[in-house]
């Protein structure tokens, strides 16, 4: 894996529509305090336009097709180690356009980027889907809300590119946290959109969120980080039931990092 600079130690509302929306297919601030003693991260009382660059998109190429910016991603400081990330339930596009019925890619897979959209050079090509599993159905988003998360081992870093923080200390109801990212929209601006979102329900690996700004549509902007008020991140944006968002929580990551032995640490009061 990739450890970059400066890391310590070393009932569905059109989430398969809003993913497709953000594909192009080619044939071949703030407010309430903070909830932990966690030392704020810098950049989140800068402007947005200032912030790092940590909202990506993945283009994924196959022999015969390439998915561009196909929903958001980005990159974890696990503490110890820097691994990509994106939301599972791209896989209900590449099942619908290809006929994929697993959680794997297949002999005629070619490459999966995470690119940046503030300077399209800028790209995290992926080594290996780390939790890939041919076994694994691919299923409806009410199974795969359960675990959506695809962690990738990278094969190289990026200058720029800007590693989040996980928090591992669950959310709580009522506490408003912030989806990150872009839309099919907005894809090509060199600033995410700040999505606020208040914790309504929370379960094991997943929680319901009521958006708090009407006029941004928070599951348009499926695979972006969710992080709380002090720039840790909490979640990533998986879909809708309803008029609530749906988040996926940072357990299951944890999970994952626990079964492939990937090394994490916490941040001092997470």
């Amino acid at each position: 894996m990739v450890r970059s600079p400066g890391i310590r130690g070393t009932a569905t509302r059109g989430v398969l529509a809003a993913l497709m929306a953000g594909v192009v297919v080619s044939a071949c601030g703030r407010e309430a305090p903070a909830v932990s003693s966690t030392p704020k991260e810098a950049w989140v009382d800068q402007p947005v336009s200032d912030w790092p660059d940590f909202v990506l998109s993945n283009d994924i190429v196959f022999a015969d097709t390439t998915f561009s910016y196909l929903a958001n991603a980005f990159a974890v400081d696990t503490g110890a180690d820097t691994v990509g990330v994106t939301c599972k339930h791209v896989f209900m596009v590449l099942h619908s356009l290809r006929g994929t019925s697993s959680v794997a890619l297949g002999d005629d897979f070619v490459s999966w980027t995470l690119r940046s959209s503030r300077d399209s050079t800028r790209m995290l090509r992926t080594q290996r889907l780390i939790n890939a599993d041919p076994s694994e159905p691919i299923g409806d988003f009410a199974g795969i809300k359960d675990r959506d998360w695809l962690i990738f081992e990278l094969g190289n870093w990026e200058e720029g590119v800007y590693p989040l923080k996980v928090r591992y200390t669950a959310v709580n109801p009522g506490e408003v946290v912030y989806a990150i990212g872009r839309s099919r929209q907005g894809r090509h601006q060199p600033d995410p959109v700040l999505s606020p979102l208040r914790v309504y329900r929370t379960t094991p690996n997943y929680y319901y969120v009521n958006p708090l700004d009407p006029e941004i549509d928070a599951v348009a902007t499926s695979g972006s980080p969710v992080t709380d008020q002090s720039g840790y991140l909490v979640g990533l944006v998986s879909g809708g039931s309803g008029k609530l968002g749906v988040v996926a929580g940072v357990a299951y990551l944890r999970h994952l990092f626990d079964r492939y032995g990937i090394p994490y640490g916490t941040p001092e009061g997470s």
